[in-house]
């Protein structure tokens, strides 16, 4: 994760925090509407999405959990209130997980 303004002034721009939560490539990067949540994923790997807390430039650490049944991540998306979050699987799966954090939908 770089600052942006680092990389406007030349091409030696160092990143602030690396995402190491996920140890295969990244196939999906989705910012929610606000700019606050990143979230990454990757279809190499089962259970393979993280969401990083851009102000804090953390991994988001309490979901998803083992028991999360996110299976091969397909696509990742944020409602426009950043209410919810949506995560397409590989078994064609389509699920819907509420953030409460944004009283909004």
């Amino acid at each position: 994760i770089y600052n942006r303004d680092d990389l406007h002034r030349g091409s030696s721009a160092k990143p602030l925090r690396a995402v190491m939560n996920l140890t295969t490539s990244v196939g999906n990067v989705t910012f929610n509407s606000t700019g606050e949540l990143l979230a990454v994923s990757s279809k190499e790997l089962k259970q393979s999405l993280r969401l990083v807390n851009l102000h804090s430039l953390h991994c988001v650490p309490n979901w998803p959990t083992g028991k999360t049944p996110l299976n091969y991540v397909n696509s990742v998306n944020f409602s426009p209130n950043s209410g919810y979050i949506g995560v397409g699987s590989s078994k064609g799966q389509a699920l819907l997980y509420r953030l409460t954090h944004y009283p909004s939908f």
